[in-house]
Order: C-alpha cells, then structure tokens, then sequence
C-alpha cells in the first residue's frame, strides 16, 4: 500500500505542477496581450511597434510554460523507476 500511496502522490504532484504550469503561462500571455491592447488604444499609430514587441514576449512565456510541462512529464514518468522508501 505504501508504494502505491507514494506513486498516485508523486503522479498528483506532477499534475497539479503541470497545470499550475498551464495557468501561469496563459495568465502571463493574458497580462502581456491586455497591455498590448491598452497602448494600441492609447497610440494608434505605434500599432507596429507594440504588435512586434509584444509577440517577442508572449513567444518566451509560452517556450517557458511547454519547457515546465516538458518537466511535470519527465517527473511524471520517471516515478516508478527509483526506489521507493520502505
């Protein structure tokens, strides 16, 4: 029952790291792209340039959140390959 017990927690873990992962990225892009809206608003004719600068942003934190996922996955799947304390 142990070995189960740690198992289904490291498996929980994994998981609720991979969504935190998710909904950081997605509030991050969020946050980047309201910003985006508000100076578009504001500067209609720098629409170019906060377009550019803003897609620079929002490709880093979505590399950022398929990395953590890429790390909640590997976690995931090398849990049962080491020994489990007794």
């Amino acid at each position: 029952m142990g070995e189960h017990l740690y198992l289904g927690l490291g498996y929980m873990g994994a998981g609720v790291g991979a969504g935190l992962v998710v909904m950081g990225a997605a509030a991050g892009i969020g946050r980047v792209v309201a910003a985006a809206v508000e100076g578009i608003a504001r500067q209609p004719e720098a629409d170019e340039k906060i377009k550019n600068g803003m897609q620079l942003f929002i490709f880093l934190i979505e590399g950022l959140g398929i990395i953590g996922l890429g790390v909640a996955y590997v976690i995931a799947l090398n849990l049962g390959l080491k020994g489990l304390p007794h």
